[in-house]
């Protein structure tokens, strides 16, 4: 058990390691006591050579397991399945830092606690910009994640307020050559300008609580149900 001990140092922060929120290394070491599956994926930092694959499907299973992940479930959808539990649970606004780190995320903060394990290890020789890292003006920096905050439709998004209906050039959605949305304030996509989709009942009630159809962000319901924000999805 000792030899694993440099790998979860890494992973749960340390001098040159971030500390994934909500997980300490109290948690970390007791994982170790319960689940063989953990203590399997963790022997994989104390190997010479892994593959990157190998390294960062380790690496996720580990993490995910930190935030009571399910084997092979994925950092994605456990981050998903967090949500909509705290979504149907909660009343306040749900903070993207209670949230398991995107698979993205996580994969360079597993470089770098590999990096930083084998450094401890005496092999001073790996190059940290192979490994989450990035150097700038002489300095090296943690590359946090490689995708955008949000999809641009989120930050792009164009929505109306008509206050009585969508048939001419003065409903800025029409006037941009796009449909209306159940993000726009009044008509919410029931009108002239939409397609009218045929959506099941719970289907409607369910994206009205999330304020999000098709990747489009509702700002108004928001306001009525602020459980959510457009970070969170992406």
């Amino acid at each position: 058990m000792a030899d694993l001990l440099p790998a979860i140092h890494a992973l749960t922060g340390c001098d040159t390691t971030s500390r994934m929120f909500g997980v300490g290394k109290a948690a970390a070491l007791k994982k170790l006591k319960v689940s063989e599956y953990y203590k399997e994926n963790l022997r994989i930092f104390s190997c010479l050579a892994p593959s990157k694959e190998q390294l960062l499907n380790a690496g996720s299973e580990i993490v995910s397991c930190l935030y009571g992940g399910h084997p092979n479930e994925g950092l994605d959808f456990l981050r998903y399945r967090k949500f909509g539990t705290k979504l149907a649970a909660g009343s306040i606004a749900i903070q993207c830092q209670n949230l398991p780190p995107t698979s993205d995320a996580a994969s360079f903060h597993i470089l770098r606690a590999f990096h930083q394990t084998h450094y401890w290890l005496g092999r001073t020789e790996l190059p940290a910009t192979d490994w989450g890292w990035y150097l700038s003006s002489g300095n090296l920096y943690p590359i946090k994640t490689s995708k955008a905050p949000s999809p641009s439709s989120l930050i792009k998004m164009i929505r109306c307020q008509c206050k009585s209906s969508c048939d001419n050039h003065r409903c800025t959605c029409r006037k941009n050559g796009l449909e209306c949305s159940i993000s726009c304030s009044e008509c919410h996509g029931s009108c002239s300008n939409s397609l009218n989709i045929d959506i099941p009942e719970d289907e409607i009630q369910y994206c009205y609580l999330c304020g999000l159809v098709n990747g489009i962000f509702d700002e108004k319901l928001y306001q009525h149900f602020p459980l959510i924000k457009a970070e969170h999805f992406s």
